[in-house]
């Protein structure tokens, strides 16, 4: 029996592919505002190169998406137990350095140092791109389905 368009919508919106999509879209939000909120603080407030300002807020972004991802998107992936989270720290930190100060921070000075656009709207472009590779490199490898942890979203 071929699907139709309506039915492949359907059972994509009601599958646990799109949910965990949707947990990681909205963790990436919050990680948009934080990113946001210290990079305007570091370069306006205390007058910080907006390049530094831009390192220290994408790290602050970071940690604040692992730990939501860990405990929320990806809920139930991987082994318990404190070297297994820092194991799956260290590789999201090595995703997110990949999408973040490459994807992100390369985008922003492109934008900013060669078209002139103003570094926060630099930074928006830079982290949509930087998004996208985030969360395939973590899916499939940061919070890969193990022995110990089911694919749950719950």
């Amino acid at each position: 029996m071929k699907l139709t368009y309506y039915q492949k919508f359907k059972e994509y919106i009601i599958s646990e592919h799109f949910f965990r999509l949707l947990k990681f879209g909205i963790v990436g939000g919050s990680g948009f505002i934080v990113n946001m909120v210290f990079l305007w603080l570091f370069t306006e407030i205390f007058g910080m190169f907006y390049i530094i300002s831009s390192v220290l807020a994408i790290a602050l972004a970071m940690i604040n998406n692992f730990i939501w991802n860990d405990i929320w998107t990806w809920r139930g992936r991987g082994e318990p137990g404190v070297k297994p989270f820092f194991v799956r720290l260290l590789k999201f930190c090595l995703v997110a350095s990949l999408a973040g100060y490459v994807g992100n921070l390369g985008i922003l000075w492109v934008l900013t140092h060669y078209f002139g656009l103003h570094y926060m709207i630099s930074n928006v472009f830079g982290i949509a791109v930087g998004t996208f590779l985030n969360y395939f490199l973590n899916n499939y490898w940061t919070f890969k389905v193990t022995d110990h942890g089911s694919s749950n979203s719950d």
